[in-house]
């Protein structure tokens, strides 16, 4: 049997690399990834990190999330923010101090 794809963790592309940088735990947000690794927001593209390994943008993670039960359908997200990932799995957002 197959395992649902879901969405793990927040990420980022660098936009001339295309390396992907995936936040450490589901509690950052884009902004606190940023900050962690002294990225500047036009720097990269958001989006988020798969568990078969994949960068998905927002689109994508939205339509993956609602699949796996991750968001509900009925939400109405079009684009997943990583808001939107804590507050239907129940993530307690990080602590500014544990951004290093």
């Amino acid at each position: 049997m197959a395992t649902k794809l879901k969405v793990k963790v927040p990420a980022i592309k660098e936009r001339g690399t295309k390396k992907v940088i995936a936040a450490p735990s589901p509690a950052y947000s884009h902004d606190e990834l940023e900050m962690k690794e002294k990225r500047g927001k036009k720097e990269d593209k958001r989006g988020f990190l798969l568990s078969n390994g994949e960068f998905a943008k927002r689109k994508k993670a939205a339509e993956v999330a609602k699949e796996a039960g991750q968001i509900p359908k009925k939400a109405g997200i079009k684009k997943l923010h990583s808001h939107d990932l804590r507050k239907y799995e129940r993530i307690k957002k990080i602590k500014e101090s544990d951004i290093k």
